[in-house]
């Protein structure tokens, strides 16, 4: 699937999964403390390989101590390096994580559009060789 970004840069949905985010949570109200444990233990699926991973941490609250309710995380890819001069690699990826709410009205497409289109290919990604 083609994702545009608010920049115009084109990219592609190699992947997408998404989990509640307090699904672990067996007992007890979430706390500042027990958030940011949370969201230093986050990982992608395993299944993705080893990958550069940013975390968008803005707009993770929904109140005060409760984070958002889905941890959404998605593995983007071009077939342009980041420095499109760089003629070694054949492409650039990242892996991107973030918190929304649950939002059974739309598309992943729009899902991931609203909560990462706003970031900057080319400050974040890592190019890659076959």
């Amino acid at each position: 699937m083609k994702i545009k970004l608010q920049t115009g840069k084109e990219v592609y949905m190699e992947a997408f999964h998404c989990t509640p985010c307090y699904a672990g949570l067996l007992a007890g109200v979430p706390t500042k403390s027990t958030n940011q444990e949370l969201v230093k233990h986050l990982k992608y699926p395993s299944d993705w390989g080893t990958r550069k991973c940013i975390m968008k941490k803005s707009d993770m609250y929904a109140s005060e101590n409760i984070l958002k309710p889905i941890i959404n995380s998605v593995w983007l890819s071009s077939s342009e390096p980041v420095d499109v001069n760089d003629k070694k690699s054949d492409g650039s990826e990242l892996v991107l994580m973030w918190f929304s709410e649950e939002q059974h009205d739309k598309s992943i497409q729009e899902i991931i559009i609203e909560g990462i289109g706003d970031i900057v290919w080319e400050d974040f990604a890592d190019s890659f060789q076959f």
